[in-house]
This record gives C-alpha cells, structure tokens and sequence, in this order.
C-alpha cells in the first residue's frame, strides 16, 4: 500500500509540470501501474511467506524550539514513524488473488497501449 501511495505522490508531481500529451499518457497508465504494484506486493508476500502490516506510531521526542525572538530552548515534539509487523498469510490463498491481476493486467495493456496512441494523436507535441 505504501508503495502505491509513493508512486501516486511521483505521479501527481510530475504531473505539475507536464504537456497535455504526458497528462493524458500518465492517466492511460494508472490503471496498468496500480495492477503493477498489486501484483508485486502479493509476489511480495508470497516470496517471503507473509505480509507487511505497515501503521504509523506516534512518539514524542526533545527537540530545539524557538521563541519570538529566535531564542532556542528544548521542547517536547511529536511525530510519527512507521512500524512494520508481519502477519501470517494463506499463501494458497495470495496465489488464487494473483491470478485474475495477472489477467486483468493482460487486458489492461492492451487498452492501454490504444489509449496512449490516442492521446499522442489527440496531443501531438
């Protein structure tokens, strides 16, 4: 999940400064890279025979404030980390839900690989 949201992140920022022809061959391509990051989370998964249970933890920490005046003096902050548990997998289970990604991922790019020839005929740079 961190994975995907990482690269929906990328994607928005370079989104910004992109043509109109890269706008639209990045939304022809979500679905085939969402499908993409599924996939190998669950080959993930089944390669080390359990998943990755990932949740940010709160903690508070000393760290240096300042007042008004730009004078420092230690203060408690909070913030947060991410802690990773594993978690028990029925591994026959992620293969069953491997198999219609890997499907749906087949049909996926052939609709995609039109719908990028048709934002580079509708946006020709």
């Amino acid at each position: 999940m961190r994975k995907i949201l990482s690269l929906t992140a990328i994607a928005l920022a370079l989104a910004a400064c992109a043509t109109p022809q890269e706008r639209c061959i990045s939304g022809a391509r979500s679905e085939q890279a969402n499908i993409s990051a599924q996939i190998g989370i669950i080959e993930g998964n089944i390669a080390r025979g359990y998943a990755i249970h990932r949740q940010n933890v709160p903690y508070t920490f000393i760290g240096t404030c300042y007042d008004n005046t730009r004078t420092r003096y230690s203060c408690e902050k909070n913030a947060t980390r991410i802690v990773e548990t594993p978690v028990a997998i029925d591994i026959a289970e992620e293969r069953r839900k491997l198999a219609p990604l890997k499907g749906r991922l087949m049909a996926v790019q052939a609709r995609m690989d039109a719908n990028v020839a048709q934002c580079r005929a509708q946006f020709p740079e």
